[in-house]
């Protein structure tokens, strides 16, 4: 393996001292959130290791990580281990079969999918973890950031790398977890769906699958549409990747029916 910013082998210490000897070693694509992706093997055992350079400025994401994981298995794969030293934190996980979630229309992997995301909702998140509450984390995109208060565990990265589909969809990658309004994650899902071909009333459909849809306040939707526009934006500003440029698109295609819904009812926009 040509060594660089996904180089296990700089960590390998760091790694058997969790695991033993690594007999075999798979290396994963580092994805967004990771500097190392690998499944290693040792002792007859396999396990998914992820992490980052302590260094990283956002190092900090593993121990969000750690925390939120005894409330997730259920829907993600069990943390083993953890392991942190001067140059590497790391995160040791029961591997999970599947293949990264198909979002498009008609795809078997939609009900899986939903139902994963119908069980996430049941996780209230203690007030003693501490990660980024909702109202606070978009509050720069909206003037309206009480809209988006309340007490439940989101994961909020619903990207397709983020689900693996096997029997069963399955969560991964914790990095961004947050407090906040239930509805938030089947929002942030349907602008992934509107990337991957569905029509916004499509999407909306498969959203309305989760029963948090049904109770939230219409005008609280219409402001997140947008507030997913503004991030969107400002994410494909900052990048040189084509994947941002398209959920801007369908961040904007969601908003726009928001606004025609209203437009319908005979209200201003």
């Amino acid at each position: 393996m040509t060594p660089g910013k996904g180089s296990w082998e700089e960590a390998r210490a760091l790694i058997e001292t969790q695991t033993g000897p690594v007999t075999s070693v798979q290396v994963l694509s580092s994805g967004r959130n990771s500097e190392i992706s690998v499944i290693v093997h040792a002792a007859g055992e396999a396990t998914f290791v992820k992490g980052r350079r302590a260094s990283h400025p956002r190092a900090w994401t593993q121990e969000r990580e750690k925390a939120v994981n005894p409330l997730v298995r259920h829907v993600s794969p069990r943390l083993k281990w953890t392991a942190a030293d001067e140059a590497w934190s790391l995160l040791g996980y029961e591997p999970t079969p599947g293949a990264h979630a198909d979002y498009r229309p008609g795809s078997p992997d939609l009900p899986k999918v939903a139902d994963a995301l119908r069980q996430l909702q049941d996780v209230t998140l203690p007030s003693v973890i501490e990660v980024k509450q909702a109202e606070d984390r978009w509050r720069s995109y909206t003037d309206r950031s009480e809209l988006l208060a309340g007490p439940a565990l989101l994961h909020t990265d619903w990207t397709p790398g983020n689900v693996l589909v096997s029997d069963r969809a399955m969560l991964v990658d914790w990095a961004w977890p947050t407090r906040g309004a239930a509805w938030i994650d089947p929002a942030c899902w349907t602008v992934w769906l509107i990337a991957s071909g569905h029509t916004p009333n499509s999407a909306e459909t498969w959203a309305a699958r989760i029963p948090s849809w049904h109770h939230a306040p219409a005008d609280a939707l219409d402001e997140y549409a947008h507030i997913q526009a503004r991030m969107w934006d400002g994410i494909d500003a900052e990048s040189t990747e084509d994947w941002t440029a398209t959920l801007a698109r369908a961040a904007h295609q969601w908003a726009d029916h928001r606004d025609n819904r209203l437009r319908s009812q005979g209200k201003c926009v």
